[in-house]
């Protein structure tokens, strides 16, 4: 039996799956795997299962977080997979029996496209339906502020009417909460702050809104990339002055904890919205309150929260104009796995001499 070795770039949640479905407890505990797709029972077996072919007793060892070329050198991979970093050039030499280089993601950047095409080395880039329903779940924050979704929902509910405003005319009573202001997406401008894979396909979204799109980066993309997304690079400040909405999908880094203070909101359009569906910790939500709660900004929608999950007589509760749910915006935790499904699917493929799915 010949031995393939299968070695993980990086590390978070979906790659410690990955890990588990590969060699079970050994390197991930059933407690974890549990916890991952609570509050939904998960079987076990299914998703060992879900790797069948690439176990320990197929003859495939995993290796996990070997980044540098002197890890991947000693590790000696056939397959490649990994979420955010770079194979390049000299990782890629590195690898001299390398067969597949599988990104969980459809962006190629950060990958030698050349270097591998000259090596034979097939190169996988797999779209995922969790991130799509995170960029989903922005534009849907949006559309609920703007038109005051859950406010007046919850008037309706209460069978509010505002008798002395409104007056049904041929049976009709137009807007009778008296809710304003009442707009929409048509036209408004959207700054992505971080356009990752979940920005770039937001970007996409809003495009079909007739939405201006234009965002900042740490690194500006190429001119190719920006046409691909329809987004136009602005400097921070320029960003946060002329954007309507103001959407985080920036990536959970140490330094970019904070990130969003009150000198952010102070330069904000005072009729703008925030978007969250990054990472809570990267908004100062003290300063976020006091933006709203003043009328610095005219609310925001927050899929994630600073601390999770939020407890009742949180302050931010109080204020109608700030929406909420509770990180659920990228969907089910299987949808996760069957993302992976698709890789194991690949790894097998290349492995019996065949070709993967999403080659690029």
């Amino acid at each position: 039996m010949s031995q393939h070795n299968i070695v993980f770039l990086d590390d978070d949640h979906v790659i410690r799956l990955a890990r588990y479905a590969l060699s079970k407890p050994a390197q991930i505990t059933d407690d974890w795997v549990k916890a991952f797709f609570a509050p939904e029972p998960v079987n076990l077996q299914d998703v060992y299962d879900a790797a069948h072919g690439l176990h320990p007793s197929d003859g495939v060892q995993v290796h996990d977080m070997s980044a540098s070329p002197e890890d991947i050198a000693k590790a000696d991979p056939s397959i490649i997979v990994f979420r955010r970093g770079t194979v390049d050039a000299v990782k890629i030499a590195s690898a001299p029996r390398l067969r597949l280089i599988q990104r969980m993601g459809e962006r190629s950047d950060g990958i030698d496209l050349a270097q591998a095409h000259q090596k034979g080395i097939h190169v996988s880039c797999i779209p995922r339906l969790t991130l799509i329903y995170t960029a989903e779940h922005g534009i849907m924050m949006m559309l609920a502020l703007t038109k005051h979704l859950v406010q007046t929902h919850n008037q309706i509910h209460a069978g509010q009417w505002n008798k002395e405003l409104v007056k049904p005319v041929d049976a009709v009573a137009y807007n009778w909460t008296g809710t304003t202001p009442l707009s929409g997406l048509y036209g408004k401008t959207l700054g992505i702050i971080g356009l990752g894979e979940v920005g770039s396909i937001m970007a996409s979204i809003a495009r079909g809104f007739c939405m201006r799109v234009i965002y900042h980066n740490r690194n500006r993309l190429n001119e190719s990339k920006e046409k691909e997304f329809g987004a136009s690079y602005a400097q921070r400040d320029e960003l946060l002055a002329q954007s309507d909405f103001v959407s985080i999908t920036a990536a959970n880094l140490p330094a970019n904890r904070g990130m969003i203070d009150l000198n952010t909101f102070k330069l904000m359009k005072r009729s703008a919205f925030l978007i969250n569906t990054s990472r809570g910790k990267l908004v100062n939500e003290d300063d976020l309150h006091t933006a709203v709660s003043t009328g610095l900004i005219a609310g925001a929608g927050l899929d994630v929260h600073w601390e999770e999950p939020r407890v009742l007589g949180d302050k931010l509760l109080s204020l109608p104009n700030i929406i909420m749910t509770p990180h659920f915006a990228g969907g089910s935790r299987f949808g996760v796995l069957e993302e992976l499904k698709v890789i194991f699917h690949n790894c097998r493929q290349v492995i019996s001499g065949q070709l993967p799915d999403h080659k690029v």
